[in-house]
């Protein structure tokens, strides 16, 4: 079997699969992660061509309805308990002088990331100013972290999320040198931002050439990010940095064969909060 048709809707799949049974070839139509694809055995290729191509001749595709369509997974709630344990953490510190030197210790601190303290790099991103600073966040989660986890799965959403939120920090603390400090998921917020952005690229590329409609999604980010990532109390670097490792992520993930398999979303949310866990016990570990 060979790959025909790709970059097609589920409803547009099964409808040239039909098609093909209904003139006696066989066919099997399978996800590839990010759209559909219909598959003939070569020596029936002519032929399912000529047959899809009558079908589309008598039923042309409608103006304005694109060629492929964003695959949501099943809907996920792990956004619930990523924002119950940002709650936890910021209760257990509330603001407060013992705040003061959670962030002193385990906040961005540019100087001391870029003098070997790494681990700031992820711990930063559970800490929080205050609870309209977590609140805000909350509810950025809460919209991009579902999305992201429903597109590229509950284990490796959250693992790309904590992954752009960490390298925007880094970046961040690159690009000051010194002098910035900074606490918050935002920067990982605008990693989803990113990852939304890029994945429905990749799908509007695939399924009908880079027009000029491919190139909506990304401006969608860009104007999200000029909305809500622009404030008075916002780190703009930050959140470019968040948004640009998305779009990085996601673009290199992307090029490989993606897959919802439960193993594997298992051993990414697993990665992901060993990651965090072995990044504040290293925290607490450097600072006595």
């Amino acid at each position: 079997m060979r790959s025909l048709f790709s970059g097609l809707s589920q409803d547009t799949a099964r409808a040239y699969a039909l098609v093909l049974a209904s003139m006696g070839i066989p066919s099997r139509t399978r996800f590839n992660g990010t759209c559909w694809t219909v598959t003939v055995a070569a020596h029936h290729r002519r032929g399912a061509v000529r047959a899809v191509s009558l079908y589309l001749k008598e039923n042309p595709p409608q103006p304005g309805i694109p060629r492929a369509a964003v695959f949501y997974g099943p809907k996920s709630y792990s956004a619930v308990y990523v924002g119950a344990i940002l709650v936890l953490i910021h209760t257990m510190i509330a603001p407060g002088y013992e705040y003061q030197v959670f962030v002193k210790a385990f906040g961005a601190d540019a100087a001391q990331i870029l003098s070997g303290e790494r681990f700031r790099c992820v711990t930063a991103l559970l800490l929080h100013a205050d609870w309209v600073h977590l609140l805000g966040n909350l509810a950025a989660l809460a919209l991009f972290g579902t999305v992201t986890a429903m597109l590229y799965g509950w284990g490796m959403g959250w693992l790309l999320i904590l992954v752009c939120g960490a390298s925007g920090n880094l970046l961040t603390a690159l690009w000051y040198q010194q002098g910035h400090l900074a606490v918050g998921a935002s920067t990982a917020v605008f990693g989803g931002v990113g990852l939304c952005a890029v994945f429905n690229f990749v799908l509007h590329a695939r399924g009908g050439g880079c027009s000029w409609r491919s190139w909506l999604p990304l401006a969608g980010g860009l104007a999200l990010l000029g909305f809500l990532g622009t404030s008075p109390r916002s780190d703009l670097a930050a959140h470019l940095f968040g948004f640009l490792c998305g779009l990085f992520a996601g673009g290199a993930y992307l090029c490989f064969r993606q897959s919802r398999a439960w193993p594997l979303q298992l051993a990414a949310s697993a990665i992901a909060v060993g990651t965090i866990a072995a990044c504040w016990l290293r925290g607490m570990a450097y600072n006595g």
